[in-house]
């Protein structure tokens, strides 16, 4: 059977059309509603957070000495807990990657998380729910560390 240009195609070789349900309509809806309301920033403007983790990065050690000493060992553990768990003996690693990954992470930490901000608000999450996402990993970091020196003493 041939076909005209023009006339519609048999009902049996037609192209099925995906429907959505009641369910499935308000959500996509909704997600639409919300990239308009929140656009992911393009070009070098979206990565400020990593520029603004590089910056933090460099200044790593000054920061330690002059804010972190003073509350040591909380202020430590509450600021760079990537570097204090990176040294810890329980976490099974050797003794030389424990004597070099804390110093390597002290450095790491604040680009890496630069960079988690910039994917997580590059999604359509507003800035004060990333960095609510920062505390939080903050957080459990330092409920790891509290455990592991109570645990040792």
């Amino acid at each position: 059977m041939t076909e005209f240009a023009g006339t519609m195609p048999d009902p049996k070789h037609r192209p099925k059309v995906a429907r959505l349900s009641a369910v499935q309509a308000p959500v996509l809806r909704a997600l639409e509603e919300k990239k308009k309301l929140n656009p992911p920033s393009l070009g070098l403007v979206s990565w400020w957070p990593v520029a603004a983790g590089l910056a933090l990065g460099f200044l790593a050690p000054q920061l330690r000495t002059l804010l972190v000493s003073s509350c040591d060992p909380w202020g430590m553990r509450a600021i760079f807990p990537f570097a204090l768990l990176a040294g810890r003996h329980e976490i099974g690693l050797s003794d030389e990657l424990t004597r070099t990954l804390p110093q390597l992470m002290l450095f790491l930490q604040f680009p890496l998380e630069g960079l988690l901000t910039k994917f997580t608000v590059g999604q359509g999450v507003k800035l004060s729910k990333a960095l609510g996402q920062l505390g939080f990993l903050h957080a459990v970091c330092f409920l790891v560390l509290w455990l592991i020196s109570g645990a040792a003493q």
